[in-house]
């Protein structure tokens, strides 16, 4: 089984104010993946949000303001790559483009919607990575911590190629 790789960007190449905690710390805890490998990522209210790799809308929850509450709330984005061997969850948006829709191609640095603050909690975009091992269908999700790479690459234009062996071991970031 050969690997394969991505170029991921950072979802704020602007605007983003620091890093709040990343996967396996504070609420990021199992069993869920998308919660587990969360990354919480510091930008003020209204900041843009832009897609990190290249892929199509597999799930699509819009902000409905009378649903939000607690941890739950903004627009819920899952972004899978064309390969369907990774994906992307994004969260705690609003202001998504009414053409995002189920099936809809997205390019790394799409815009996506902006950053929602909800209830007093720090505003922030909730990201988790995952890679699909196997692929589909009937692949396994395994969580991916990219955690260091995408708070360091925040606020600038850095593209990287990240490669995923297909086995579940880690993800390797080059340049």
């Amino acid at each position: 089984m050969s690997g394969f790789t991505i170029e991921l960007s950072t979802p704020f190449p602007s605007g983003f104010t620091g890093g709040l905690g990343g996967p396996q710390q504070g609420g990021h805890q199992p069993p869920h993946w998308y919660i587990e490998y969360g990354m919480d990522l510091g930008a003020d209210d209204g900041t843009d949000v832009y897609a990190t790799f290249d892929g199509h809308i597999t799930r699509m929850s819009p902000h409905v303001p009378s649903d939000d509450s607690g941890k739950v709330y903004g627009a819920q984005l899952f972004v899978r790559a064309h390969n369907d061997m990774m994906g992307g969850f994004y969260t705690h948006m609003t202001d998504v483009p009414p053409e995002l829709t189920v099936g809809s191609a997205v390019s790394r640095g799409d815009w996506l919607g902006r950053v929602f603050a909800f209830d007093g909690i720090p505003a922030h975009l909730h990201l988790a990575l995952v890679e699909i091992v196997g692929g589909l269908p009937g692949g396994s999700y395994q969580g991916v911590d990219l955690y260091g790479h995408v708070v360091e690459a925040a606020n600038s234009d850095l593209v990287a190629s990240v490669a995923f062996a297909r086995d579940g071991t880690p993800p390797v970031v080059g340049g």
